[in-house]
């Protein structure tokens, strides 16, 4: 049987690896969309599709996808959220 300081201990530690991996997926995520803007042909209605895809993504958890998938997924969004907060106020857009 564990002890509450172990069940503690497992808790802190997936409370981090939850937070490393949606730091990383925004990082990864963020890094990807800015490549991406500054690229011939980039179109922000597509990124815009792709941010709402991951949105219908992201409430179709009807199977239980998991904490890691889900860090993934809101890391991934918050990285859209922003991306287009920096490239609308950049170029000037409302």
């Amino acid at each position: 049987m564990l002890t509450m300081i172990q069940i503690d201990f497992i808790f802190l530690y997936m409370i981090d690896l939850y937070e490393q991996i949606l730091d990383r997926s925004f990082e990864v995520m963020l890094k990807s969309l800015r490549d991406r803007s500054t690229a011939e042909g980039f179109s922000l209605d597509e990124v815009k599709g792709e941010l709402e895809s991951f949105y219908k993504y992201e409430e179709q958890d009807w199977s239980g996808r998991g904490e890691v998938l889900q860090a993934d997924i809101e890391g991934s969004i918050m990285a859209f959220e922003v991306f287009f907060s920096q490239y609308e106020k950049e170029n000037e857009i409302s």
